[in-house]
């Protein structure tokens, strides 16, 4: 919070964080849309969904999810088992939890073996939260993640914009589908002017998303 008073005022960052408690007050309820589908605004007490972009990740990689059920899955970061029950493999590196395998990522071999790889503001953490670490190896997990998806598979994620600029900069030219969100209310835009947000440190808060597929699968 100093540093945010230091470079941004602390009126502001005063006004920012009533702001952000006002809205965690009061929870939102609502629908969103997405590529032409319609869905309901996640409002779950663990993260305070509603004030951040678990609002609209979570429910999109839900339902993907779904229409994967039965099939080979592997969630890259343990998010999903907080919002539901779920029986698909799931690696992280740093949480510990039943059922999660504690790896790297780019400690896994780059073997084709899941129909569907699922990661939901994962990746963005890679390297750039590590101590000593490098950006740049986010792009490198994006690269691994996707090596990982068998001859037909799908690979989904999503990436809270300006976390992580170096793996922002990649996506545009990743190949994969990508589609844009921007808070206030949460609205689809282009994927440019999506990446044209900034990430709000101070109550650590994407103001947009970008999904992005191998497919069009949303």
């Amino acid at each position: 919070m100093r540093t945010h008073a230091r470079e941004r005022g602390a009126a502001e960052v005063a006004g920012r964080l009533a702001a952000w408690a006002l809205q965690a007050a009061v929870p939102r309820r609502g629908t969103f849309e997405l590529a032409g589908q319609r869905y309901e605004l996640l409002r779950r007490l663990h993260g305070l969904t509603w004030t951040t972009e678990r609002a609209v990740e979570v429910p999109v990689a839900l339902r993907v999810l779904e229409r994967h059920r039965g099939k080979r899955i592997l969630e890259i970061g343990n998010v999903l088992s907080h919002y539901a029950a779920i029986a698909h493999e799931v690696v992280d590196k740093y949480e510990q939890a039943p059922g999660v395998r504690n790896v790297d990522l780019l400690d896994l071999p780059p073997e084709p073996a899941y129909d569907l790889v699922i990661t939901v503001s994962t990746l963005e953490h890679v390297g750039r939260d590590e101590q000593g670490g490098d950006p740049i190896r986010a792009v490198h997990a994006l690269e691994r993640a996707r090596q990982l998806v068998a001859p037909g598979g799908t690979f989904f994620a999503t990436f809270p914009v300006g976390y992580n600029p170096e793996l922002d900069r990649a996506l545009p030219d990743s190949g994969l589908e990508l589609h844009g969100m921007r808070r206030g209310p949460w609205r689809e835009v282009e994927p440019a002017e999506a990446f044209q947000a900034s990430y709000d440190f101070l109550v650590y808060s994407a103001e947009a998303v970008i999904f992005a597929g191998s497919d069009a699968l949303l």
